[in-house]
């Protein structure tokens, strides 16, 4: 009689575990690890509120966020941040998208501009920020300053995943006269849709960070100039309630586009 290496592999009576199945057991074991993660955290978050007046404890600060929101003027702010922040992803991925997608295809492009770009993206670009201002006034420039903290993972990420691209593919196209658009939709954004969403994952991020970074500087209203203001005052529990909520809502949107990005094949 002869045995299968499945069938040494698995126990005796065991029937083998199916993919679908182990990426349920790979998420679930995920999960337990993150609850776990963030008790611990939230226990250290005790832990360091007594020994310091800047930080309030976990349940302070949750009471000082949910009268916050309760009140409309700092819901105000937060709706301005949230645009701001909207705005900032939408274009710098837009940007991002096209002109990695420029570079990933001509070799001529990553040739001249490639070095360019590494360059820019090496500049701290807040500096950048006093030289904005005077030229997209007060909100016009911290949704500039998100479009350049988001454009160029997603660029980086685009035109890494079409050079990436397996050249038999184009071959394919090529046999079947396929045109531009054709070649976009069935070969390339399949293609790069792993990258691509990697590079959306870390711009929603970064739009977050260039946005609220600008409103500490210059800014009539959002929540950079409330945790600002805060702080000048001496009210922590509200700046620590504040960084908290942006902290908690860029984490989770980051989490979810993960959990989505491990599951493209």
């Amino acid at each position: 009689m002869t045995t299968t290496s499945a069938q040494v592999a698995s126990p005796a009576g065991a029937a083998p575990k199916s993919p679908s199945h182990r990426l349920r057991l790979l998420l679930e074991s995920q999960l337990v690890g993150s609850l776990g993660l963030a008790v611990l955290m939230l226990i250290g978050w005790q832990i360091v509120s007594g020994l310091t007046f800047v930080i309030p404890s976990p349940i302070d600060t949750l009471r000082v966020l949910n009268a916050n929101l309760r009140d409309p003027s700092y819901f105000f702010d937060l709706r301005i941040t949230a645009q701001s922040v909207v705005i900032a992803f939408v274009v710098g991925t837009a940007i991002g998208s096209s002109v990695g997608l420029l570079l990933g295809l001509s070799e001529k492009l990553r040739l001249v501009f490639e070095p360019l770009l590494i360059m820019l993206n090496g500049i701290p670009k807040i500096v950048l920020y006093p030289v904005l201002l005077p030229i997209f006034t007060l909100s016009g420039s911290k949704i500039v300053m998100g479009v350049l903290f988001a454009l160029f993972p997603v660029l980086i990420n685009v035109s890494t995943g079409v050079q990436e691209i397996p050249k038999v593919y184009w071959k394919l196209a090529r046999s079947v006269q396929a045109n531009f658009w054709q070649r976009l939709v069935h070969i390339m954004l399949p293609a790069i849709r792993r990258p691509l969403l990697t590079g959306i994952r870390l711009a929603i991020s970064l739009s977050v960070v260039g946005v609220v970074l600008s409103e500490f500087f210059a800014t009539r209203r959002g929540l950079g100039r409330v945790v600002l203001q805060a702080y000048s005052h001496g009210d922590y529990p509200s700046m620590v309630a504040t960084i908290m909520l942006l902290i908690t809502v860029s984490f989770a949107i980051s989490m979810a586009l993960w959990q989505w990005e491990k599951r493209i094949h």
